[in-house]
């Protein structure tokens, strides 16, 4: 069910470029539940509270403990086209409740398809297309999508191609990588070729690298697979002798950073002595927020605001990310213009006075973090409004107040 009655699109300022989530990992959870009700599907709760607390992550293990709670819901919607429309349509709604003027969401069609129903990957790409392409008009947002291959599936990722090839034009706009790099540590031969094919004919590309594996993984991803981009990239600043980094300053490669998840996957634990998007942030880097997926994690752009501005970030580094969102996306040049010239006029940039080329000063240092206060259910949203703050990060940070 939609909560288009609730607000006014028009009313919501659009400041944000969100390029780094799911869809599978962004399905509202009262949408999980109602499909689990109507299918008598068993999803090991007992109420929507219940089923909350079994999906939302609160502590901070590794990636593969974080992708298992995938298996809880997502048999609500593979192989259910309408399901797929449906998620993709509610994404828009809830992207700009946010705040956000332009998202890519990423998923694998593969993983969406069903053999047993009839339902093939190519039917999910067109599924998904149909929700943007509605949801962009009802929501007053722009929307894309950037089609996932599965790390070791070469003929997955052969398909994939083939997907971003054909609708090119029609609302996909990039190809993107999945794996987990501590089980699969470097790409396929096929892989690669997919990637080059992908150069040769235009489609932009990213790879997730640097999260739960080492620096080699982006290393990888800028030299073997041509990437505009990585997702996440945490461990770039693990190589010791620092050329990874500075590669990736020199291509000005752009770094899909996910605050929550980075902690929640152990891709950056809180132990470190700096989280790495605080360095980014310290070496004027090519970064942007995202939420990777809201599904597990729980978190709003906002949480992950909050978050890093625990960590000492400012607004004037939000508006600078947002920025270096609007640059690096996968639009067309003359719609990625559009998009910047539209953030520009909403945080009052003027072009005599640009606030995103003035050299930030470094971060500054931080007392402790201070828990987050509890968050309530999430109940029909008002105008501006977003999910509150829950309790995350008082587990994850376990600070004195």
């Amino acid at each position: 069910m939609s909560f288009l009655k609730h607000f006014d699109p028009c009313m919501i300022p659009r400041t944000r470029v969100e390029l780094h989530l799911h869809l599978d990992g962004s399905i509202r959870h009262e949408t999980i539940w109602e499909l689990a009700q109507k299918k008598k599907i068993n999803l090991g709760a007992k109420s929507l509270a219940d089923l909350r607390t079994k999906l939302i992550k609160v502590d901070s293990t590794n990636l593969a403990d974080f992708l298992d709670r995938f298996a809880v819901f997502m048999p609500t919607v593979v192989g259910d086209l309408e399901a797929v429309e449906r998620i993709s349509y509610e994404l828009c709604e809830d992207q700009a409740r946010e705040g956000v003027a332009y998202f890519e969401a990423r998923y694998s069609p593969h993983f969406l398809a069903s053999k047993e129903k009839n339902v093939t990957p190519k039917q999910v790409v067109e599924a998904v297309n149909c929700g943007l392409r509605r949801g962009q008009c009802d929501f007053q947002i722009k929307a894309r999508s950037i089609i996932c291959c599965v790390i070791g599936k070469d003929d997955w990722s052969r398909e994939c191609l083939k997907f971003c090839e054909e609708y090119q034009n029609k609302g996909v706009v990039g190809i993107d990588i999945a794996k987990d790099e501590a089980k699969l540590p470097e790409f396929t031969s096929g892989e690669i070729q997919v990637y080059e094919r992908a150069r040769h004919v235009g489609i932009h590309r990213t790879a997730h690298a640097g999260e739960s594996g080492g620096y080699q993984s982006v290393m990888d991803a800028m030299v073997k697979l041509h990437c505009d981009r990585v997702g996440h990239g945490y461990r770039v600043f693990q190589d010791p002798s620092g050329k990874t980094f500075n590669m990736a300053q020199e291509r000005n490669l752009h770094f899909e950073t996910c605050p929550y998840s980075s902690v929640l996957t152990g891709g950056c634990p809180l132990s470190s002595r700096k989280h790495s998007i605080i360095r980014f942030a310290e070496e004027n880097a090519n970064f942007s927020i995202s939420k990777d997926d809201s599904t597990i994690t729980g978190s709003t752009l906002d949480d992950e605001y909050d978050f890093l501005r625990q960590l000492g970030l400012t607004e004037a580094h939000f508006i600078r990310a947002n920025l270096n969102a609007a640059r690096s996306c996968f639009l067309s040049e003359a719609e990625k213009q559009d998009l910047i010239a539209s953030l520009k006029e909403e945080y009052g940039i003027s072009p005599m006075k640009e606030a995103d080329k003035i050299r930030l000063r470094p971060v500054q240092p931080v007392p402790p973090v201070r828990p987050l206060p509890p968050i309530r259910p999430m109940p029909p949203m008002n105008p501006g409004g977003a999910r509150k703050k829950r309790g995350l990060l008082a587990k994850l940070l376990c600070c004195p107040t």
